[in-house]
């Protein structure tokens, strides 16, 4: 079942990767770290009291493995990390939200709302520490690379 799901994962990135017409040879790494990332955020999510922890983590493996990736390939980070990040955006609670605000049901549109922030936070944290973490230690500036 896991297995399954990973592959959908990876197909999911894949299919963006095409949309956003990432070359072929790049899709193939974009789609493992997607698959990875679900894997990941996956077995999180099954901890008890996991909540936006398992965005985070999948955030901070997309981001991590997207630096790795870039540095081998030498491509810009973004390629890996834009197709492996979209289906994690919670565009889906934002949806829910707009539907209860429209019903007049404020407090359940401002309950997915608020999530929905939480979620979009937790993932732009964990890209963004993967990046502060990792870019200094894989791409060190040399002292005397300016006269």
């Amino acid at each position: 079942m896991m297995l399954r799901d990973a592959i959908f994962a990876a197909l999911t990135t894949i299919a963006f990767g095409l949309l956003y017409q990432v070359r072929t040879s790049i899709l193939w790494i974009a789609g493992a770290i997607g698959a990875v990332a679900w894997i990941i955020s996956y077995t999180i999510n099954r901890l008890p009291a996991a909540g936006l922890l398992s965005n985070f983590a999948g955030a901070f493996v997309i981001g991590a493995l997207a630096e790795f990736a870039a540095l081998r390939k030498k491509q810009p980070v973004t390629i890996f990390v834009v197709p492996a990040i979209i289906s994690y955006v919670p565009g889906y609670l934002v949806y829910e939200s707009m539907v209860a605000f429209l019903k007049s049901h404020f407090n359940q549109g401002m309950f997915f709302g608020i999530k929905a922030i939480f979620s979009a936070a937790a993932l732009a944290l964990g890209l963004a520490l993967a990046t502060a973490l990792l870019r200094p230690l894989l791409r060190p500036r040399h002292l005397n690379s300016r006269p």
